[in-house]
């Protein structure tokens, strides 16, 4: 160090304004903090309404407000898979009124451009994963007036007629894509996608028979089934949600899939506000009136930590990674 090198001393004017200053700041986020939230707070679902991630946002969004104060509003932005809603949050001011209803399946995303050898549109790097509320497996089903009765009727018309069946899906290698790629490589079959942007279209032309078969999650299709417009032949899980609904794993089906939805945050959203997100999400988990409506939609509420969520995306993120390259070039 140079003799003459001064050294800043708190205890200088030039100390004391900073020490000061930072007093300022600290107060006026203390009191930022304290006051959130002034005004409606938007939740951006990336997909349309009607789909699993839309029904739980906005059951949220019922809850939230007598914990928050103010009332949330579910902003449906779909298009390209969910990237197009995902990247509206990521480039919105992070002030703690713009949060995204996130999802574990957004890793099929970001893994399935990986393996096709393009650069992800976003990764979990780009924002904040705040906490779950939901984990729910995937439900096939087919139109009610379908002549197939099970997976058995199904898979011996899928290998009689190898890609002449069609199925849809809530995008392009969404998790209601890949769920039925495992499925159809699981038996052996092949049939050919149609994507749309979210369960809200692609069931509809499933209860009009347009298209032929389909995954999607409990709460997308539990009022249909009720109504007998579809049918469900399994569920892509381990335990069962209904006594007469077998599950793959019981069929010695290879093709077990969940999904979790909670919320992300844009990256730089100011420490204070997340806590209290965190919080709000884990006191809806514990909502009578929360669980009451997720239950009835057939859905099952399983609160996770910000931090759980990330450890889970990245275990999925890995085994994807294995997976999609080989199976996408099993496919067709």
């Amino acid at each position: 160090m140079k003799p003459n090198t001064k050294i800043p001393c708190f205890g200088s004017a030039s100390g004391i304004f900073f020490l000061t200053l930072l007093w300022i700041l600290g107060a006026q986020f203390c009191v930022f903090a304290a006051d959130y939230p002034v005004r409606p707070v938007t939740l951006i679902c990336p997909f349309p309404p009607g789909g699993s991630r839309d029904i739980v946002g906005r059951m949220f969004a019922a809850s939230a407000e007598k914990f928050l104060g103010k009332p949330l509003i579910v902003l449906n932005k779909p298009g390209a898979s969910g990237v197009i809603g995902t990247q509206a949050v990521i480039q919105a001011q992070p002030d703690g009124y713009t949060f995204g209803l996130v999802s574990t399946s957004d890793v099929n995303i970001v893994e399935a451009e990986i393996a096709n050898g393009r650069k992800p549109n976003f990764t979990r790097h780009d924002f904040i994963l705040l906490g779950a509320l939901t984990r729910s497996p995937v439900q096939l089903v087919v139109p009610n007036a379908s002549p197939w009765k099970t997976v058995a009727d199904l898979v011996r018309d899928l290998k009689a007629r190898p890609n002449h069946y069609t199925f849809c899906s809530g995008g392009l290698y969404n998790v209601t894509h890949i769920s039925t790629e495992l499925f159809l490589r699981a038996t052996g079959t092949s049939a050919w996608l149609v994507p749309f942007k979210g369960a809200g279209d692609c069931l509809p032309a499933v209860v009009g028979a347009q298209i032929d078969f389909t995954t999607q999650f409990l709460s997308s299709t539990m009022s249909m089934v009720q109504a007998r417009r579809l049918r469900t032949l399994a569920v892509l899980g381990n335990e069962r949600v209904a006594p007469d609904v077998p599950t793959t794993k019981e069929l010695g089906i290879d093709a077990q899939v969940y999904q979790m939805i909670g919320l992300s945050a844009p990256k730089g959203t100011p420490p204070g506000i997340v806590e209290r997100i965190r919080e709000t999400i884990k006191n809806v988990a514990e909502d009578a009136a929360f669980i009451k409506l997720v239950e009835g939609s057939g859905d099952a509420v399983r609160y996770t930590s910000g931090e759980e969520l990330t450890r889970q995306w990245d275990v999925d993120s890995e085994q994807l990674a294995k997976l999609l390259p080989r199976l996408f070039k099993e496919v067709r």
